[in-house]
């Protein structure tokens, strides 16, 4: 026979809703219904701001990005498109579905669901709708991995005006057209320094073949930070994008953090299946 000082609750109670009865299984299936919609829009939305954000900022750098950085940025943005998708038919389902319920049910679950902030809080733990949650994370996780490739991008305009880049002699051997939403412009592909030092780089302008000229090495040579800056304004358009980038990279951290905090608090709470007498 256990102590009579600790009890285990071996029958649990089914919750009552907000007028005191039993939960209903088909109000509580809409109640889930609901809920989950809810953060598909919410993942959807933010998905397709980020889409349209990321576009828009990284179309300023398009006549300068080629190469590894023009590859980075076309799978990150195929990657939010995807997401938006996935969230906009996730929701549509998910409506078409409530709308089959009747409507007395619907009723019923929707009286239960207002007293729910409206805001998301991607940091809640344990969360309430284990797939939104984790649909819209991935879409978060997109945007800290483009903030991160932004990040040499930024150094390297912040260094550029300063003048704390090293210079390198630009050997140009061929022209190439870079084509964004505005059209297409002359790049010229060339390599820099010589030897086995030399590595491919390309310039934002077309200049003549054949006639090598000095211009500011990279200071963080990865990512967007591998374009080569050919003057002020481009390098001020840098420092902008990645500002903007690495500042949502930065709450994104901060989810992050909370999330942890909030899974160690809870690891550390004592078992709730036992009461002590």
């Amino acid at each position: 026979m256990a102590p009579a000082c600790v009890r285990a609750t071996l029958n649990p109670v089914k919750s009552p809703d907000s007028t005191g009865n039993q939960a209903d299984p088909e109000v509580a299936a809409a109640v889930r219904l609901l809920h989950r919609r809810r953060g598909w829009l919410w993942a959807t939305v933010l998905g397709v701001v980020a889409f349209l954000v990321a576009c828009g900022l990284l179309g300023s750098l398009a006549p300068n990005a080629s190469g590894a950085g023009l590859g980075v940025a076309s799978v990150f943005i195929l990657l939010l498109a995807v997401v938006a998708v996935v969230g906009l038919v996730a929701s549509i389902v998910d409506t078409v579905r409530l709308h089959r319920l009747d409507r007395g049910v619907r009723r019923q679950a929707t009286a239960r669901t207002v007293h729910h902030p409206v805001r998301s809080h991607p940091y809640r733990y344990p969360a309430r709708h284990r797939w939104t949650r984790v649909f819209g994370w991935v879409v978060m996780v997109i945007l800290l991995g483009l903030g991160v490739a932004t990040l040499p991008a930024l150094v390297d305009g912040v260094a550029y005006l300063a003048g704390a880049e090293s210079t390198a002699t630009f050997y140009p051997t061929s022209y190439g057209q870079d084509c964004g939403r505005s059209g297409c412009s002359t790049v010229t592909n060339g390599y820099l320094g010589n030897g086995s030092n030399a590595a491919a780089a390309t310039w934002p302008d077309q200049v003549p073949l054949g006639l090598p000229f000095t211009v500011r090495q990279p200071a963080w040579n990865w990512g967007f930070g591998s374009q080569l800056i050919d003057g002020d304004g481009t390098a001020v358009a840098y420092i902008v994008v990645g500002v903007l980038m690495d500042v949502f990279s930065a709450f994104i951290l901060f989810a992050l953090y909370k999330v942890v905090r909030q899974w160690l608090q809870r690891r550390r709470q004592p078992a709730s299946g036992l009461v002590i007498g």
